[in-house]
């Protein structure tokens, strides 16, 4: 979240000091609660929220100077009577605040935690235009992991379903002022 509010602040000096590029600052989300699951006999119930926020800053042409984005995966927990088993006063940390805690290097297949991912794909993204970014071919490697990316320069680097954040950076774009 710190890194989105730098890369807005950064866009808004850059304009704000007569730069003579036009620069244009968007922000944009893709918030899904399609990972919840109902309270069963067996198990508790999960309300989840996964919001992808972006932070992007994109040149007069749409081309892309520079993007950060993060994912705020919020999980509350209920019994089979609706009662919040979740401790309410944890402070929930997006997947780049958690860092090496997320946890996602195990599973990966690259060996890459979650954080070192998108910053692949911020990388990749830089340079390109919405139009660019969103004509990324991807593979469905299962049902959860419908659009992983299947260009040459990604597939080692990064094995997160791209979706969600190729939709927040493209409202992004259209946010952007």
């Amino acid at each position: 979240m710190k890194k989105i509010i730098a890369l807005t602040l950064i866009a808004v000096l850059l304009a704000g000091c007569g730069a003579t590029t036009s620069v244009k600052t968007g922000l944009g989300h893709d918030i899904s609660i399609a990972k919840s699951k109902d309270a069963t006999a067996e198990a508790e119930g999960l309300a989840q929220v996964d919001t992808v926020m972006a932070a992007v800053t994109f040149d007069k042409a749409g081309k892309i100077l520079g993007v950060t984005i993060d994912n705020a995966q919020v999980k509350v927990n209920f019994d089979q009577n609706g009662k919040v088993t979740s401790d309410l006063t944890e402070k929930p940390e997006t997947k780049v605040e958690l860092g090496d805690k997320y946890g996602m290097k195990k599973a990966s297949g690259i060996g890459r935690e979650w954080y070192e991912q998108i910053a692949e794909l911020e990388k990749w993204m830089t340079g390109k235009t919405v139009d660019q970014i969103n004509a990324m071919k991807t593979v469905q490697k299962d049902e959860s992991h419908p659009a992983v990316p299947d260009e040459a320069d990604l597939k080692s680097k990064v094995t997160v379903s791209v979706e969600s954040y190729l939709a927040a950076v493209t409202e992004a774009y259209k946010n952007a002022k």
